[in-house]
């Protein structure tokens, strides 16, 4: 136990001196890296909730179904009704429907039904009991 307060005192020593020498070279780095991380994050978020809002609109139309097409880089799902355009997620105007699946696979569309059958069950884990 006597050795103990010796170790934290050059801990605080190392840490000062490490603090002193780096920190306005991670303070300038946090400014100019915080941005893009956010930007990044917050594009990560948009095409999650994207296709969650869709999936759920999907499940609540009559003969529902949901399509993937990619323009620009980005994911676009397009919710049917039957055969019928019902919205995508994000928005993106009527005007450019036709030119956003001019070359799209119709039946490349997922179904409701296999929409609801992926969605993960929440059921109850319970640890596996090991008998000897």
């Amino acid at each position: 136990m006597a050795g103990a307060g010796k170790a934290n005192g050059k801990l605080a020593k190392n840490l000062i001196k490490y603090s002193v020498r780096y920190g306005p070279f991670v303070i300038e780095a946090v400014k100019h890296g915080r941005e893009p991380a956010q930007q990044a994050v917050q594009a990560a978020w948009a095409k999650r909730a994207a296709r969650r809002k869709a999936s759920e609109h999907a499940l609540t139309v009559r003969e529902g179904s949901l399509l993937k097409v990619i323009k620009d880089g980005e994911p676009i799902f397009f919710v049917f009704s039957g055969d019928a355009i019902v919205t995508t997620y994000p928005p993106v105007p009527q005007s450019a429907y036709p030119e956003l699946l001019r070359h799209s696979d119709l039946d490349q569309r997922v179904t409701a039904d296999e929409i609801a059958a992926r969605k993960p069950k929440v059921a109850p884990r319970l640890p596996k009991i090991r008998r000897r």
